[in-house]
C-alpha cells in the first residue's frame, strides 16, 4: 500500500539505516559520523522519510531525542527487512558451499587480549574471510546484541532479556593483583575480610569483570574499599603497577597484555571462574562462515591460546 497517498514511494534503503542508527545513538551528529555521511544529509532524507509517511520520526524531549511511534514502526519494519537480507546471503552462501564473507564480532574489552591471535588463525585457515571486529564494554555489546548486529558476541558474565543461543569454549578467570613489592605478595592465603581493607581499582558500571567482583564480596558479607574506577584494563594494570591500590583482572589479560610490575595474589575463593561464551542473538539465522567459526573455535580455540601461553616470555 503506497504510504501517504504517495503512489510508488516506499522508504529508501539508506532511510532505513538512517532510522535504525538513530534508535541506536540518538544524536544526528552521531548517526552522520557513523555512517559516513554529512548531518545536513541526515536531516534531509530523515524529513524526507518523514514527508513520505506523513509523520516525524523523531523528536526532542528537552535534550533527549527519541523515536516517535511512526519512527519505531518504521524501526520494526527495517530489522525485518535487513533480517530477512541476511537470511538471503546465508541460503546463497549454504548453495555456493563456500566460506567467504565478512564475520562480525563484538565483545567486551576484556576479550581483546586474547581473541586477535584466534582470528588470526581463523583468518589462516580461511584466507577468503574477512572480519569485523567492535570493541566495547558489557552494555554497549549487550546493546548491539540486542539489535542483531553481530554474528557472534563474546561474554564472560551472560546477558538478560534477549533469547540467545550461546556456547561455551574457553576457561575465564578473574585473578587479584597487586604490585610486585605489596606486602600481601608475602602472604600464602589470603582471606577476603583482610583483602577488603585494601583500595582497589575496579572498572567501570557495565563491566563484567565489576559485577563479577561485587558479587562475590557481597555472596560472602564484605564490601570493596573502590579507591577509584578506570573505564580500561590496560590503565587498571598501569595503576596498579604504580601503587595505587589492588585489582581484579582476567588472567588472560596478564597472559597476554604483558605488564611488568604485577602479581597475582593467593586469595580464597579465587580465582573467580567462568567461561567465555560465542553467543548468538536467536533470531538471527548463522550463516556458514558462523558455523564454520564456531566450530573452529570450539576445536582450535584452547590449543591456540595455550600454546601461545606456554610460547609468550613472562
Amino acid at each position: 500500500m503506497p504510504l501517504s497517498g504517495q503512489s510508488n514511494r516506499q522508504p529508501t534503503i539508506r532511510q532505513l539505516q538512517l532510522v535504525q542508527a538513530l534508535a541506536r545513538y540518538q544524536s544526528l551528529s552521531v548517526v552522520a559520523e557513523k555512517l559516513h555521511i554529512s548531518q545536513p544529509s541526515v536531516s534531509i532524507q530523515l524529513k524526507n522519510l518523514s514527508d513520505l509517511l506523513g509523520l516525524p520520526v523523531y523528536q526532542m524531549l528537552g535534550r533527549q531525542l527519541t523515536l516517535t511511534d511512526a519512527g519505531k514502526a518504521v524501526l520494526n519494519s527495517a530489522n525485518q527487512i535487513f533480517q530477512t537480507l541476511d537470511n538471503l546471503k546465508t541460503d546463497i552462501d549454504n548453495l555456493q558451499g563456500v566460506v567467504t564473507g565478512t564475520l562480525s564480532i563484538s565483545v567486551v574489552t576484556t576479550a581483546q587480549y586474547f581473541l586477535p591471535l584466534l582470528l588470526a588463525a581463523f583468518a589462516k585457515h580461511y584466507p577468503h574471510v574477512d572480519v569485523k571486529l567492535e570493541i566495547a564494554n558489557r552494555d554497549k555489546v549487550h546493546a548491539r546484541l540486542a539489535d542483531k548486529l553481530d554474528d557472534f558476541y563474546l561474554f564472560g558474565q551472560m546477558p538478560q532479556n534477549v533469547e540467545v543461543v550461546e556456547t561455551p569454549f574457553l576457561d575465564n578467570e578473574l585473578v587479584v593483583v597487586a604490585p610486585e613489592r605489596h606486602e600481601l605478595t608475602l602472604v600464602p592465603n589470603i582471606s577476603l575480610a583482610r583483602l577488603s581493607h585494601y583500595p582497589f581499582l575496579l572498572r567501570e558500571e557495565g563491566s563484567g569483570t565489576r559485577e563479577a567482583t561485587l558479587e562475590l564480596f557481597n555472596k560472602h558479607g564484605f564490601e570493596l574499599h573502590e579507591k577509584m574506577t578506570i573505564a580500561s584494563g590496560e590503565a587498571i594494570k598501569q595503576a596498579v603497577a604504580a601503587g595505587l591500590g589492588l585489582s581484579i583482572l582476567s588472567k588472560h589479560s596478564l597472559d597476554f597484555g604483558i605488564m611488568p610490575g604485577l602479581k597475582i595474589l593467593k586469595v580464597e575463593h579465587f580465582p573467580i571462574r567462568s567461561k567465555w561464551r560465542l553467543v548468538q542473538n536467536a533470531s538471527r539465522q548463522p550463516t556458514l562462515l558462523a558455523k564454520a567459526f564456531q566450530q573452529f573455535m570450539l576445536d582450535n580455540g584452547v590449543h591456540i591460546l595455550a600454546s601461545a601461553v606456554q610460547n609468550n616470555p613472562e
